[in-house]
């Protein structure tokens, strides 16, 4: 459901200008996201976490991820360290259980994309982007061997090395011409680097190369899909039960402006009710949680934030989960189980569920950088269980 309705938005994104400025993206922005692009899925890859009751499942959505979705490799291989204790075997002993494949399935996928191009050829050369200094190499390293697996020669590149001559998008180590590219690098960071990054940009352009995932996906990576999900423009478009599954799952949201809809002064008083977060960005960075602050800290930072690019959010109450840590000792002979709250994120290919990354937290945010763990998970069979 969230898949389709995204896609929803990204098309009508493209195709109408009056909607267009709903998002309110600079002209650099907005010139990426409109560039051409010869396939037909407008959401390849994306990540969705969400704040789940294990209980009832109910669930809100904390944001929609596309560009640089990642971790997959975090997931793997903390996996593969859990399966080698006695408590998994014990487990697997009683049930059938698998890991997540999160590579094998996305060059599937990917791939399905890039036949689309009329331009496509049958072994293709492909190349892994993104900023050098912030890739994630763990991931990146997984996904060239999986294409390689499947027979596609695979390299990383940074988003900055490529050279265009006009008609082939060249790595310039060795001259290898590039066929598609498995973009990594989030459009906002890239706006960042200015002219930088312009040789991919002017092949995608003019069509040399296969973007995938391409500028659009940014329409739903930006945290003013969250505003733009509940305003009447798009209310046209979807159904009446796609508008229920937003009204039931996405918190309210709003630009950190006056005269948005919300009273600034009800967001100071309340501060445990709203979430602070950059319209752009991604890692946690810049987000703030009125449940972590103190009044007058609160107060003071939505000041400082207004009309400055943020948007507040309703702040929805991550549920806890039991948790047994490895670091901590055995009380009594047995393992402490302690109260975490819990983010489960839903990596999703061409709108097919394809696995989970579970992150645990102790703090407002849930993030590694605050204090918060990596659950590994496993595909269980229900018959036994």
């Amino acid at each position: 459901m969230a898949h389709t309705i995204l896609c929803k938005v990204i098309a009508r994104y493209l195709e109408d200008a009056t909607y267009r400025a709903l998002f309110g993206f600079s002209p650099e922005m907005e010139r990426l996201i409109m560039l051409p692009c010869d396939y037909g899925q407008m959401l390849p890859l994306a990540r969705f976490d969400i704040f789940l009751d294990e209980n009832d499942l109910s669930f809100k959505f904390c944001e929609f991820n596309t560009d640089g979705s990642g971790a997959m490799s975090r997931d793997l291989e903390i996996g593969h360290a859990l399966q080698r204790g006695a408590t998994y075997h014990q487990f697997a002993s009683r049930h059938r259980v698998e890991q997540f494949e999160l590579f094998d399935s996305w060059v599937e996928a990917f791939m399905s994309s890039y036949r689309e191009c009329p331009y496509a050829k049958p072994c293709p050369t492909v190349a892994v982007t993104d900023f050098r200094e912030s890739g994630v190499f763990s991931d990146f390293n997984r996904f060239i061997a999986a294409f390689e697996r499947a027979g596609y020669p695979a390299r990383f590149v940074d988003v900055r090395s490529f050279i265009f001559d006009g008609e082939n998008l060249v790595d310039p180590s060795d001259g290898t011409v590039i066929d598609v590219i498995y973009r990594r690098a989030v459009t906002s960071e890239m706006l960042q680097h200015p002219g930088e990054c312009d040789a991919l940009i002017d092949a995608v352009e003019q069509r040399k190369v296969c973007l995938i995932g391409h500028f659009r996906t940014t329409v739903v990576h930006s945290k003013v899909v969250s505003i733009v999900l509940f305003d009447s423009q798009t209310r046209s478009f979807l159904t009446d039960e796609e508008c229920s599954f937003i009204d039931e799952h996405v918190p309210r949201t709003f630009r950190l402006q006056r005269g948005q809809g919300f009273d600034v002064n009800v967001v100071k008083a309340s501060k445990d009710a709203w979430i602070i977060k950059p319209e752009d960005d991604y890692g946690a960075r810049g987000v703030y949680p009125g449940v972590s602050m103190a009044a007058d800290e609160w107060g003071a930072l939505v000041d400082q934030k207004l009309d400055e690019s943020y948007i507040v959010q309703e702040y929805y109450p991550p549920r806890e989960v039991g948790l047994v840590r490895a670091d901590v000792s055995e009380v009594g002979g047995q393992s402490a189980v302690e109260a975490w709250t819990s983010m489960p994120g839903l990596y999703v290919y061409n709108g097919a569920f394809k696995g989970l990354y579970c992150r645990n937290g102790c703090e407002g945010i849930i993030a590694l950088d605050h204090g918060g763990l990596c659950s590994p998970s496993f595909s269980v069979d229900d018959e036994n269980f």
